[in-house]
C-alpha cells in the first residue's frame, strides 16, 4: 500500500501596496481645476488619472490608488466641461468687466509680434548649444547684449555706416564665444554655465557703468542708430485683421524678424542633418566615445558655441532695431531664462521647437497679463482688492506661466515636439 502525500505550495509573499503618486496628483489637480484655477488644471488631472490607471494595472498589485485615479479622471472631466463653458460664456457675454475676446486678441498679437521673434532667435541659439550639443549656456543675454551694443556703438559712438555696424554686431558674439570657450569647453559642462552667466552680468554692468558712459551711454543706453532700418519700411498704414492688429513699424519688424527666424531654422535643419550635426548629437550623448573615434571634441564644441552665440547676437541686434534703442537693463539674466523656457516648451533638439515655444510663451504671458489686468480694474472687478490688486496682477502672469511650465515638465518634460532623452543632462 503506497503512501501518497500532497506537498503544499508556499504562500506568495505579501507585498505592501503603495498608492500611485500619479493618482494622488490627479485628484489634487482635479480639485484645483474645479475650485481655484477656473478648470485650467482639469485636462492635466484627466491625463494624470489615465496614466495612473495604466501604471496600477501593470504593477501586478504592487501599487494601489485606482479609486483615486478614477476620481481624478472624473474631476478632470467635470472641470474640463466647466472650463469650456466658462470660455464660451466669457467670449460671448464677457465675465464681469473682463472682455475675453480682447484678451485673446492681445495674446495673439504678442504670439506673432516682434517680442516672440526676439525670444525665438535666442532660443534657436540655445537649441544649438543645449539641445544638439549639450552645452549649458546660462548667459545668452550676454551674446544678445554684445550684438545689440555692437551695432549701437559702431553707428553712434564710432560713427560707422549702418551696414558696418551690422557686421560688427555679428562678429562680437563670435569673439565672446571664443573668449568663453577657450578656458571652459575642455572642462565639465557646469564650468561653462558658471562662466556664461557671470559674463552676461559683467557685460550688463559694464554697459551701464558711469565710467563707460561716453562709449556705451550708461544706464540710459544709446539710440539714434536705427534710422536706416526704419527708412526701409515699405509699410505706411496699420494692418488690422480684426483678431490681430499691428502698427506699420511692428509690421516691418515682423517681416524682417520672421524672415530671419525662417532662415535660421533652415540653416539649423541643414546643419543638423549633415555629418557635422551628427557629430554634435554624438557629443551630447557621449563625448568620450566621439573622442575615441578621433574627433576633436573641443573644436566641435567651440563651433557650436560660436554658432549659437551668433544666433543670440542676431536676437539682440533685432531687439535693438525693433525698439530703436539699447538699454543695459533689457539684457538681464531673466532674458536667458525666458529663452530657455521657450526652448523647453517647444522641445529641445527640434528645429521648430524654439519657435513654437516662443510663440506659446508670449501668448500665455500677454494673455494672462491682460486678463488679470482687466480682472482687477474697473468699477466692479472680477477679483476684489482683498484677493488681488492691480499691482499684483502684473506679476501673477509669471506665476501662472511658471505653474504651467511645472505641469508641462511633470507630464511632458520633452516639450511639445521634443523627445524626453533630449533634455537629460545627467552625466554631461
Amino acid at each position: 500500500m503506497s503512501d501518497t502525500s500532497t506537498t503544499a505550495k508556499p504562500a506568495a509573499p505579501v507585498v505592501a501596496q503603495q498608492n500611485n503618486r500619479g493618482a494622488v496628483t490627479s485628484v489634487v489637480l482635479g480639485i484645483l481645476g474645479i475650485t481655484l484655477a477656473f478648470g485650467f488644471t482639469s485636462p492635466f488631472a484627466w491625463l494624470a488619472g489615465r496614466k495612473a490607471v495604466r501604471e496600477i494595472e501593470a504593477s501586478d498589485g504592487r501599487q494601489g490608488g485606482r479609486g483615486l485615479a478614477i476620481a481624478g479622471q472624473v474631476l478632470g472631466v467635470i472641470g474640463t466641461v466647466y472650463l469650456v463653458l466658462w470660455l464660451v460664456i466669457g467670449f460671448t457675454a464677457g465675465i464681469s468687466d473682463v472682455e475675453l475676446t480682447g484678451v485673446f486678441r492681445t495674446a495673439l498679437n504678442q504670439a506673432f509680434g516682434p517680442n516672440a521673434i526676439v525670444y525665438a532667435l535666442a532660443a534657436i541659439g540655445l537649441n544649438v548649444h543645449f539641445g544638439y550639443t549639450g552645452l549649458l549656456n546660462f548667459g545668452q543675454a550676454g551674446f544678445m547684449a554684445v550684438g545689440a551694443y555692437g551695432l549701437a556703438v559702431s553707428v553712434v559712438t564710432w560713427d560707422l555706416p549702418f551696414w558696418m555696424g551690422v557686421i560688427v554686431a555679428l562678429l562680437a558674439p563670435v569673439a565672446l564665444a571664443i573668449v568663453l570657450g577657450l578656458p571652459t569647453l575642455r572642462l565639465r559642462a557646469d564650468y561653462l554655465a558658471i562662466a556664461t552667466i557671470a559674463t552676461a552680468e559683467i557685460l550688463r554692468l559694464v554697459f551701464g557703468a558711469v565710467e563707460t558712459k561716453d562709449v556705451f551711454g550708461g544706464s540710459n543706453g544709446l539710440n539714434g542708430f536705427a534710422s536706416t532700418y526704419q527708412d526701409m519700411n515699405p509699410f505706411s498704414e496699420r494692418l488690422d485683421l480684426g483678431i490681430v492688429s499691428f502698427s506699420a513699424r511692428d509690421l516691418w519688424s515682423m517681416v524682417v524678424g520672421w524672415t530671419l527666424v525662417a532662415l535660421c531654422c533652415l540653416l539649423v535643419w541643414a546643419l543638423m542633418r549633415s555629418p557635422w550635426g551628427r557629430v554634435l548629437r554624438s557629443i551630447r550623448e557621449d563625448e568620450e566615445a566621439v573622442r575615441s573615434l578621433g574627433k576633436n571634441v573641443f573644436a566641435y564644441k567651440m563651433q557650436a558655441l560660436v554658432l549659437g552665440g551668433v544666433f543670440g547676437g542676431l536676437a539682440g541686434l533685432f531687439l535693438a532695431l525693433k525698439q530703436a534703442s539699447v538699454v543695459p537693463s533689457d539684457y538681464s539674466t531673466n532674458m536667458t531664462f525666458l529663452a530657455f523656457t521657450a526652448l523647453l516648451i517647444g522641445g529641445a533638439a527640434r528645429v521648430l521647437g524654439p519657435v513654437i515655444g516662443a510663440m506659446v510663451l508670449w501668448f500665455l504671458i500677454a494673455g494672462l497679463g491682460d486678463f488679470f489686468d482687466q480682472a482687477t480694474s474697473g468699477p466692479s472687478p472680477l477679483m476684489p482688492d482683498w484677493f488681488m490688486d492691480n499691482t499684483q496682477a502684473s506679476l501673477v502672469r509669471f506665476i501662472a506661466t511658471g505653474l504651467g511650465l511645472m505641469l508641462l515638465m511633470i507630464f511632458r518634460p520633452q516639450g511639445i515636439f521634443g523627445d524626453r532623452r533630449e533634455i537629460a543632462i545627467d552625466g554631461r
